[in-house]
C-alpha cells in the first residue's frame, strides 16, 4: 500500500512581518497568514484529497494551520515537528544571525554555541517523529505542518536536494508517497503562487 504525506510550513506570522527570528518562541497567524492556509486548503480540496489524521507542532503558527488547512480542529501536536532552536537569537531580528559559511546552504551547527540546534539534529528529529507517525496512524492520507527550517532539516536528512533559490515559502507543501517505510519526495506545492515542482 502505498500512502501519501504532506508536510507543510505554516501560514505568514506576525514575527514574519516583523523579520523576527522566530524558532522556538511563537507569534500568531496575520489576517494574511490566516488567508494564506485558506488558499492551501482550497487546494487540497480541489485536488479531492481528505486527510485521515492531522499532525502540527506544538506551536500555535503552526496549529492553526493546520486546522484552517483541514477544517478539522481535532489536530494532534507533536513536538518532534517544532521549529529550529534559535538560541539567544530568538525573537531578534534576523539580521543578527550569524552568515552561512561559504558554499552552505544551512546554518549547520553555528547556533549551536548560542543555544540552538544544530541542523542535523533538527533533521533527525523531525524525520524520527515522522516515522513513528506512520508506525502508528492507520490512515492513507496523513497532514502535518511544520516549519521552515525543521522542513530543510527533514530534506538534509532525507538526503533531497533542491534546485537553487528553490526553498519554501509560506504553505509551501511537501507531497510524500510512502512505499516500505520509506519516505519519496513526489512534489513540492506553492499553492499560493500556483506553482508545482516535481522531483
Amino acid at each position: 500500500m502505498t500512502r501519501k504525506i504532506y508536510i507543510m510550513r505554516h501560514g505568514e506570522t506576525l514575527f514574519n512581518t516583523q523579520k523576527r527570528v522566530q524558532g522556538w518562541c511563537d507569534s500568531p497567524l496575520t489576517e494574511n497568514g490566516i488567508a494564506q492556509a485558506q488558499v492551501a486548503g482550497a487546494y487540497f480540496n480541489e485536488e479531492g484529497v481528505t486527510f485521515d489524521k492531522v499532525y502540527s507542532s506544538t506551536q500555535e503558527r503552526a496549529t492553526d494551520t493546520a486546522k484552517i488547512v483541514s477544517g478539522i480542529e481535532q489536530v494532534q501536536q507533536l513536538k518532534g515537528l517544532k521549529e529550529m532552536n534559535f538560541g539567544s537569537f530568538e525573537a531578534q531580528p534576523e539580521h543578527l544571525l550569524p552568515k552561512f559559511r561559504p558554499g552552505a546552504k544551512s546554518f549547520e551547527d553555528l547556533l549551536v554555541s548560542y543555544g540552538g540546534e544544530d541542523i542535523i539534529q533538527v533533521g533527525k528529529r523531525v524525520k524520527d517523529c515522522v516515522e513513528e507517525v506512520l508506525e502508528m496512524a492507520d490512515g492513507e492520507t496523513l497532514l502535518m505542518v511544520s516549519h521552515g527550517a525543521a522542513m530543510w532539516g527533514l530534506m538534509l536528512e532525507l538526503g533531497i536536494t533542491f534546485p537553487e533559490g528553490l526553498y519554501f515559502t509560506n504553505c509551501s507543501i511537501c507531497e510524500f508517497e510512502v512505499t516500505d517505510k520509506q519516505l519519496n519526495l513526489v512534489k513540492l506545492i506553492d499553492p499560493l503562487a500556483e506553482k508545482i515542482y516535481d522531483f
